[in-house]
């Protein structure tokens, strides 16, 4: 980008893009029903997973489930059917077995070594190497757990399955952005840019600049708090870039040119950013004051409400959805993105420790629509 553009001129592109791409075409859609859990393949092979997934998890029978709208982003249709009477408080929505479930705690030693050489060691380190893990299983892997490869195989198709992550896809900044994008926004840039962009008088990377004036005109934030977040977001992309590569051991097909190398680590990317948008916490040992950081099936895509009207519970080798008080016919199931984990902020050591959460850290992080946002 020409160092002599003003930033109106850059300003009005990206917004126009953005705006474009934002309300029009956004790609958020996910398959519905049990076929959420499985990746898009032939008719054949969606058939077999969906028998297998449908004798593990069990939904509730008044439970609908559909695809998510373009305006849901990939959060919801998971709702009471309009035609029952209801569902009571403390009903369980679904039942998931332990071994579904992605948890940070769950790290194999192949992933212990890899974590222990991030360069900042955070629950999200540890769930993306999780979850890299178990979408790349070594052969010794798929060997040693012979008695629970119906379980790898259906884990493995879930999250193939994953689409949607939080806001910055190709779809959402619109050509003029995307352009200027290297392999995805959140592995666009280094921790250098601020002096390598300086002498063209930009604070960073022109596709984080552009992006940032974009996220500045949805969510009402300033440039300043858009471009931090942004920049926040790849810095804990890059501390575990080099170190959760090596996880993956078969790289995502891409039109964008670049090395093996580069293609592994734009799949941490990827992988991170979609992990970013499902996680959440879960007590699963006796000690009542660790949780562990996990993503689990059919609650990784809800929609979002401060009043939530569902909570995970750990009851012997299950996982249960469970409902926390009465839920009306045609009535989203919900969860609590405010209680999400969330990437330390450079002047905040915790991450979960935020009493709301703005229009940005909503949208950029969970991909949650103006829907869901608070209101003033």
């Amino acid at each position: 980008m020409s160092p002599h553009l003003s930033k109106a001129t850059v300003l009005v592109a990206a917004i126009a893009a953005i705006v474009d791409a934002f309300g029009v075409t956004p790609t958020l859609s996910r398959r519905c029903g049990h076929t959420l859990l499985h990746s898009e393949k032939s008719a054949t092979s969606v058939s077999a997973t969906v028998n297998s997934i449908e004798d593990i998890i069990t939904i509730h029978d008044k439970i609908e489930l559909r695809d998510p709208t373009p305006d849901e982003r990939g959060k919801g249709g998971v709702e009471v059917a309009a035609d029952c009477s209801g569902i009571k408080a403390m009903e369980v929505l679904a039942r998931i077995p332990r071994n579904l479930i992605l948890a940070s705690t769950d790290m194999s030693p192949r992933v212990i070594d890899v974590v222990a050489a991030a360069r900042n060691i955070t629950w999200a380190t540890e769930l993306t190497a999780v979850t890299l893990a178990a979408l790349h299983p070594t052969e010794e892997e798929i060997a040693s757990s012979s008695n629970d490869n119906d379980v790898m195989h259906i884990k493995q198709a879930w999250i193939q399955s994953w689409k949607s992550g939080g806001w910055g896809s190709a779809d959402d900044l619109g050509p003029d952005i995307a352009g200027d994008v290297v392999g995805t926004l959140i592995a666009t840039g280094s921790d250098n840019d601020h002096n390598i962009y300086a002498k063209f008088r930009m604070p960073c990377h022109p596709a984080l600049m552009k992006a940032s004036f974009g996220l500045e005109f949805l969510t009402k934030c300033t440039e300043e708090e858009a471009r931090a977040a942004l920049i926040q977001r790849g810095f804990t992309y890059r501390s575990m870039r080099d170190a959760l590569e090596g996880l993956v051991l078969e790289s995502t097909e891409r039109t964008n040119k670049g090395t093996k190398r580069d293609k592994r680590c734009w799949d941490v990317g990827d992988t991170l950013d979609r992990v970013l948008a499902r996680a959440t916490t879960l007590q699963l040992d006796d000690d009542e004051t660790t949780m562990s950081h996990v993503i689990v099936p059919v609650h990784d895509h809800l929609a979002h409400s401060l009043n939530a009207n569902s909570k995970l519970v750990l009851h012997n080798d299950e996982v249960l959805l469970v409902a926390t008080r009465d839920i009306e016919s045609g009535e989203s199931i919900s969860r609590d993105y405010t209680l999400a984990p969330r990437i330390a902020r450079d002047d905040d050591e915790s991450s979960s420790e935020i009493d709301e959460l703005t229009p940005l850290q909503l949208l950029l992080q969970f991909g949650l629509p103006p829907s869901a946002w608070p209101t003033a």
